[in-house]
């Protein structure tokens, strides 16, 4: 679920754009050898393909190339608060070897929303927030709410703008080492929503796949919005 900040960063810092081509293959970094969730690779892949179809050598390929402070910086301004120093992590950070809470994520794909600006959530109306800090530029975070965009809902292949009258969504899927969380958050009209299952206590169950199992769940719900206020389109 991380993965659409590297992008983010890789784009603001020239290293990709979505139609870059990219390399998923059998790579080495250092004594690190990341692997596909699917134990496969899939040869030349778009950029914005890579992110939707979420291929982890390219995603960790991008983040090798990102600059000081990188990725581990790029969560520490943002926020992240059970972050361990860079050197723990080494390139696994690429793919959510770090903690991160539910409000945190959300925040950040708000950022999204926001044209890269990150802001403190409200729970109250009468909460004033003045902080704000600016993670990505407006043109990153347009490209990357694009990108995630072309992702089609699970169980459908097809495209939400692809369909008349459609909402569209800019969503992702995260699935945590161990099976121990089980992810679905994106973008719907002026919502930001997250979906997470898992076991209390941390257990994994081979069952908790993004895509599988929080994925329609994340959907039930969108259509149950929209349901609420057809006229329901672009987030604000």
């Amino acid at each position: 679920a991380l993965k659409p900040f590297i992008y983010g960063m890789g784009i603001d810092q020239g290293t990709i754009h979505p139609f870059t081509m990219l390399k998923d293959a059998p790579m080495s970094f250092g004594a690190y050898n990341p692997e596909n969730f699917d134990n496969e690779f899939m040869g030349p892949i778009k950029a914005r393909d890579a992110l939707v179809k979420s291929r982890n050598v390219p995603a960790v390929e991008i983040a090798s190339k990102l600059a000081p402070p990188g990725l581990h910086g790029f969560l520490v301004k943002a926020g992240i608060t059970r972050m361990k120093d860079e050197s723990f992590y080494g390139m696994s950070l690429a793919l959510g070897s770090s903690e991160v809470t539910m409000e945190e994520l959300v925040k950040l794909y708000a950022m999204l929303a926001n044209g890269g600006m990150l802001k403190p959530l409200k729970f109250f109306r009468q909460q004033v927030n003045d902080e704000a800090v600016q993670l990505l530029s407006k043109e990153a975070a347009f490209l990357v709410l694009d990108m995630l965009a072309t992702n089609p809902p699970p169980d459908r292949g097809y495209r939400s703008d692809w369909v008349r009258d459609s909402l569209p969504v800019s969503w992702k899927t995260g699935t945590s080492f161990g099976f121990r969380d089980a992810w679905s958050i994106g973008i719907a009209g002026p919502y930001v929503l997250a979906v997470w299952i898992g076991n209390f206590n941390g257990e994994g169950n081979p069952a908790f796949i993004g895509r599988e199992a929080a994925a329609p769940l994340f959907f039930e719900i969108i259509d149950s919005l929209k349901a609420q206020d057809p006229e329901m389109r672009n987030f604000q």
